[in-house]
């Protein structure tokens, strides 16, 4: 595989989706509405990713699930279609389907700010995304990107630990470097 990390988040980011989904909090049923359908537009995102660069597709720096899946070659979509349609019956109509990715193609976006926005947070059907997410997750797997990471079980030296925590310490410095370079670009008014 590829990118290991990138289908292990994929399946991440799903399981932290169907617990939020799990959950239902006595004292407010809405709570971890929106942290749910965040995490599951994310683990779509993530999957399709997965599947794009173990095909070899570029993707740049897009989000937009419509336009990721539309990147998948056709089987793979045909294959993603077909397993939501057996899973999930009511999404056989072609139609339907394609209203719905629409509905939820930049949910990821749109609910995480749905409060900085003049615009209401889109209206979907959660069921198609649970559907949707679920048939994409399982593409992935089907396709052989399953990644397990298992504890490693060799110690490492007091050399190594050093070796860890001085490229801990660089990376953190590194990103603290990006990071205030993309404050100065927008605080100067530029793109980052």
């Amino acid at each position: 595989m590829k990118n290991a990390i990138l289908a292990y988040q994929a399946k991440s980011f799903y399981n932290a989706y169907i617990v939020l989904e799990q959950l239902k909090p006595d004292d407010d049923e809405l709570l971890l509405v929106v942290p749910a359908l965040v995490n599951g537009a994310f683990s779509v995102e993530l999957a399709i990713k997965a599947i794009l660069v173990e095909q070899g597709i570029p993707y740049s720096n897009e989000h937009n699930l419509k336009l990721l899946f539309d990147r998948l070659p056709l089987d793979i979509q045909a294959q993603i279609w077909t397993f939501l349609a057996t899973k999930a019956p009511e999404y056989a109509d072609e139609t339907k389907r394609e209203n719905e990715l629409l509905l939820i193609s930049n949910a990821f976006v749109q609910w995480r700010y749905c409060f900085e926005r003049n615009q209401p947070a889109p209206g979907f059907d959660t069921r198609f995304l649970a559907a949707f997410a679920n048939a994409v997750i399982f593409v992935m797997f089907d396709l052989g990107y399953n990644p397990s990471y298992v504890k490693s079980e060799v110690t490492a030296s007091s050399a190594k630990y050093a070796e860890i925590d001085r490229k801990f310490a660089n990376n953190r410095n590194e990103c603290i470097k990006h990071n205030q370079e993309i404050i100065r670009k927008r605080s100067e008014g530029k793109k980052a």
